[in-house]
C-alpha cells in the first residue's frame, strides 16, 4: 500500500509519499493565502506543486491519503479537496478499479497524532500561528477533542511567529516615532524591509503579509539574544501566552476525561509541535519550565514524531 501524507501550514505545505517497503520521499510547496478567494483551489494547486517536485519514480498512484490542513474549511471545500487530491495522486489507481481513500483533518489533529503517536493528551502547535488540541482515545478510532486558539493571525494565535513578528514591528515603529523605547528592532526592520515610512505599502494588501511578518520573528530573536530589552520582553510575553493556551487545553482535557475512571487523578501528557517550538532558548525551554511549574497534572513529554507522521497515521487509522 502506498500512502501520501500532507501537512499544510500557514507558511508551507509538505507532501510525503510512503512506499509499501517503508521508503519515503518528501517535497514542499508554498503556504496558504488566507485572502485567497478559493481555498480548495489553493490547496489543490499546492499539493500539485509539491507532487511535481517529487522524484519522478515516486510520482506513482497512492492508495490512501491523509491530510492535515490549517484553517477551517467548509464541508463543500473539503469535498472538493478530497476529490481533487484523489484525482491528482491516485487517478491511475482509480482507473484500475481501486478506491483511493482521502482523509482530511485540521493540522492540529495530525500534529497531535504525530507528537503523541496517537496517544491521548494535549499538544501545543506553535508555528506561524498557535493552536492547542486536547484529544482522548488511542488514535485508532473515535476520540473526543477540544481545540484552544487557532483563530488565525487577526483574531488569535497569540505567542506564534506572526504575533512575535507583529509585536516586533510595532515596537520598531513606536521607537521610530518616539512613542516607545529605543530598540535594535528599528535597524533590524529597516534592514529587512527598507525605510520604515514605506512599511505599510510593503506589507498591506499583499499575499505574503503573514509570511513576511512572521519571518521578522527571526530578527526579534537575534535582538533578544543580543540583550535588547524590548525584544526580550516580546518573547517573554509570547511564552506567557503559550502557557495560558496550554493551561486552557489541559483544563479541556480534564473536562473531557472527567467521567473516565482512567482519567481520574492521572497526569496529562503535554507535548509540542511547530517550527517556533524549535527555538529552544526563547520558546520551548521557558515554556516547558513554566508548564511543569504552573500547571498541575501536566507532564511535558518530548514529541515522538511530527505533523507528517500524524498525517500518515490519519491515512492508516482514520
Amino acid at each position: 500500500m502506498r500512502i501520501a501524507a500532507v501537512d499544510g501550514g500557514q507558511t508551507g505545505l509538505r507532501l510525503r509519499v510512503v512506499g509499501p517497503d517503508g521508503s519515503t520521499a518528501t517535497a514542499t510547496a508554498g503556504g496558504f493565502d488566507y485572502d485567497a478567494g478559493d481555498p480548495a483551489a489553493t490547496v489543490l494547486a499546492l499539493v500539485k506543486q509539491a507532487w511535481d517536485r517529487l522524484p519522478a519514480d515516486q510520482r506513482r498512484p497512492v492508495d490512501r491519503i491523509g491530510m492535515g490542513l490549517t484553517g477551517d474549511h467548509r464541508p463543500e471545500e473539503v469535498r472538493r479537496i478530497e476529490a481533487g487530491v484523489a484525482d491528482l495522486l491516485g487517478a491511475a489507481g482509480t482507473r484500475a478499479g481501486r478506491r483511493v481513500e482521502v482523509r482530511v483533518a485540521h493540522d492540529a489533529v495530525t500534529a497531535h497524532l504525530g507528537a503523541l503517536g496517537g496517544a491521548p493528551g494535549v499538544v501545543v502547535v506553535a508555528g506561524t500561528g498557535v493552536v492547542a488540541l486536547a484529544r482522548t482515545g488511542d488514535g485508532g478510532g473515535a476520540a473526543a477533542t477540544a481545540r484552544v486558539d487557532g483563530w488565525g493571525h487577526l483574531l488569535g494565535d497569540e505567542g506564534g511567529g506572526f504575533a512575535v513578528g507583529r509585536h516586533g514591528l510595532r515596537a520598531a515603529l513606536a521607537a521610530y516615532d518616539g512613542r516607545g523605547p529605543r530598540t535594535a528592532l528599528v535597524a533590524a526592520a529597516t534592514e529587512r524591509f527598507g525605510p520604515l515610512d514605506g512599511l505599510p505599502r510593503r506589507l498591506y494588501g499583499t499575499g505574503g503579509t503573514v509570511a513576511d511578518v512572521a519571518g521578522f520573528s527571526r530578527q526579534v530573536a537575534e535582538a533578544a539574544r543580543s540583550g535588547d530589552p524590548v525584544a526580550v520582553g516580546i518573547w517573554r510575553d509570547g511564552v506567557a501566552a503559550l502557557v495560558g493556551t496550554t493551561r486552557a487545553a489541559v483544563d479541556c482535557y480534564l473536562e473531557l476525561t472527567a467521567t473516565s475512571p482512567d482519567g481520574a487523578g492521572a497526569d496529562v501528557a503535554v507535548s509540542w509541535a511547530g517550527g517556533l517550538m524549535g527555538v529552544a532558548d526563547l520558546v520551548r525551554e521557558p515554556w516547558r519550565r513554566r508548564v511543569q511549574a504552573e500547571i498541575p497534572r501536566a507532564r511535558v513529554v518530548d514529541p515522538v514524531g511530527e505533523g507528517l507522521d500524524g498525517a500518515v497515521l490519519l491515512a492508516v487509522n482514520g
